[in-house]
């Protein structure tokens, strides 16, 4: 038993209702490191940590809830909140009506650097926490939201609607902490009563953003001294209004944000036109820059997403990407390349991580159309897995459902690069009678292995394969899984890897030509592309070669030498099922070895 609540105080501090949040998935994210994760899906009702290499694989994961009450998801957590710090050896998670604290075998970022979370899974324990410091008319009143560590665990913030912010110590949560207090009354820095969604610590430790439907209150958390001046009950704090700067992008339509974090000199906001009633447009991310002349935030320009349109699952470049309309949580991924700059966002509604580079507008200043958006789509059926009769008695976990190995095929190097959408790459591979597009877990098997196509065998190279995963998803109301889409139908994801980084996914349109191998998963031999494939350069020169045409008779001796040539061409290559094993030099294409290296993206031993 994880839970050591009795039913009365669990039913106390779980069941949220649709008026308080809106949407089930992943509400809040927590980076590790630039390779790990932490989320709450509140789909799932679990603390998953998902490998950012391994194109969104769970590498390990936490149920909030007793098993008892698997069926029952009136009894569930549902978290809306995540953070921890380097040193934390606790988890803190918050609902609408309580805090919770998840201690912790040993600090996630010592899991990570071990590249084993299993302890994660099976010593971590929940307990609610509220601190005498704390007064006890905010518990249990529904209006709990959002929580912040710092990196370094100086200080921890919790938010309340109506409330303000109250501190704790996250590497001394007990509740006689002496430092847990009520350290921004609402009205204090003109922060308004039922309007704070979202608090981050910034990087220099030397703030915390506090943000609002239509503004964000800057608080300063350390002063020239090094003192925190919300110890001492001074708050100081830089209003800034974004519906001010930023309204003008849709003609002075109201809006509505929900966080905002800072990278360099800019600020980057998530937020969308106010839907009407029914609407479900999608989130977008806008840039703020500083100007230190002027001492203030200016020129607000969107720069990912579309904010007016339908919910969406697609990726690309800024301008092209789509999110969906209930994400509330972004925060910046922390990356060893001083020039890297990448968002990460946990998208509710499509129950994916995604990630906004915009390593460009922030080093150049301009260059906004280069921002690239891409995805961790890590939610294998997870609900099924966890939750259905089947699954556990098979003893199927999240960790099991992210891979599914098996035989796959490829025709690597340049020559074998060719311009697809998805049903020319399937036709392909149904064609050649291999059978079909490889799914994610099948691909990260591969790749886990070794197994992976490049142009030039360079690890710096990028590789990129369609993928039988649909970018379908739905506006989920309550926990549990999609009965049917309410978008994404015309959508597949395409894989692109190479070793240095790992595996990520982008969701494109299924009839978009892509420059892709064909790779193909089932059983069979390798594939060969035909004319009805290929670019408008290469069709003609194969229309060319058909003109030329030679009888049957003519073409025997030819078909023998072919045979001959192409035995000597197979010779050191991936063989077919059915070539002879007699003709086989090693036994590396029945273990599933490449002839270079193996790597595990899955945790274990990767570069």
């Amino acid at each position: 038993m994880k839970w050591f609540l009795s039913s009365l105080l669990l039913s106390v501090f779980t069941g949220l209702s649709s008026a308080d949040l809106v949407g089930h998935g992943p509400r809040a994210i927590y980076p590790i490191t630039e390779r790990y994760v932490a989320l709450v899906d509140s789909s799932i009702d679990a603390v998953l940590i998902v490998d950012n290499n391994a194109g969104g694989a769970v590498v390990g994961h936490y149920v909030l809830h007793d098993e008892s009450v698997n069926d029952n998801p009136d009894r569930w957590v549902n978290p809306i909140s995540i953070t921890s710090c380097a040193d934390c050896k606790h988890i803190f998670i918050t609902n609408p009506f309580m805090f919770f604290k998840i201690a912790l075998d040993k600090p996630l970022a010592d899991m990570a650097r071990s590249l084993d979370f299993s302890g994660f899974t099976q010593k971590s324990l929940i307990s609610p926490v509220w601190y005498d410091g704390w007064n006890p008319k905010y518990q249990n009143d529904g209006n709990i939201r959002m929580v912040s560590a710092a990196a370094d665990g100086s200080s921890g913030y919790m938010t309340h609607k109506s409330g303000g912010v109250f501190s704790f110590n996250p590497l001394s949560p007990s509740k006689e902490d002496p430092t847990a207090k009520h350290a921004i009354k609402i009205g204090e820095a003109g922060i308004e009563e039922n309007d704070i969604n979202g608090i981050h610590h910034t990087s220099s430790l030397k703030n915390i953003i506090l943000t609002s439907s239509k503004y964000v209150h800057i608080v300063k958390t350390r002063d020239s001294d090094g003192n925190n001046p919300l110890d001492n009950d001074k708050v100081t704090a830089y209003k800034l209004p974004l519906d001010y700067h930023c309204d003008y992008l849709y003609g002075g339509t109201d809006m509505t944000f929900m966080d905002m974090v800072i990278i360099d000199d800019y600020a980057f906001v998530l937020g969308h036109p106010t839907p009407e009633k029914g609407q479900h447009n999608g989130v977008a991310i806008y840039r703020l820059t500083w100007d230190d002349d002027d001492e203030q935030w200016h020129n607000c320009v969107q720069i990912a997403g579309s904010g007016l349109k339908d919910a969406e699952w697609v990726d690309g470049s800024g301008k092209e990407a789509r999110f969906s309309a209930t994400v509330h949580d972004i925060d910046v991924l922390p990356t060893a390349d001083s020039k890297s700059h990448i968002i990460v966002m946990p998208d509710t509604g499509n129950r994916a991580v995604r990630f906004i580079d915009v390593s460009y507008p922030v080093e150049a200043g301009d260059e906004t159309d280069k921002v690239r958006v891409y995805s961790a789509p890590y939610n294998e059926h997870l609900y099924e897995v966890m939750y259905s009769s089947e699954a556990s008695n098979a003893g199927m976990t999240p960790e099991l459902a992210m891979a599914s190995d098996g035989k796959s095929y490829y025709h690597g190097g340049m020559e074998n690069l060719y311009t697809m959408n998805f049903n020319a790459a399937q036709d392909e591979c149904a064609r050649v009678g291999i059978g079909r597009v490889c799914t994610l877990p099948e691909i990260r098997a591969r790749f886990a292995r070794g197994q992976y196509p490049t142009p030039d065998g360079d690890d710096e190279s990028w590789t990129t394969v369609w993928m039988n995963e649909d970018c379908a998803s739905c506006h989920l109301a309550d926990p549990g899984a999609c009965e049917s889409s309410d978008w994404g139908d015309e959508y597949k994801m395409i894989a692109i890897f190479r070793p240095v980084t790992g595996l990520e996914a982008q969701c494109v349109h299924n009839e978009r030509p892509v420059d892709t191998y064909s790779m193909c998963c089932g059983v069979g031999g390798p594939a060969v592309l035909d004319g009805t494939y290929l670019t408008p350069k290469q069709q003609q020169q194969q229309q060319a070669k058909k003109a030329a045409g030679i009888s049957f008779g003519v073409l025997i001796p030819f078909m023998l030498i072919g045979v001959a040539v192409y035995g000597v061409y197979m010779r050191k290559r991936a063989k077919p099922a059915w070539w002879p094993k007699f003709l086989r030099q090693d036994r590396r294409e029945e273990t599933g070895h490449a002839p270079h290296r193996e790597v595990d993206l899955r945790g274990r031993d990767y570069i």
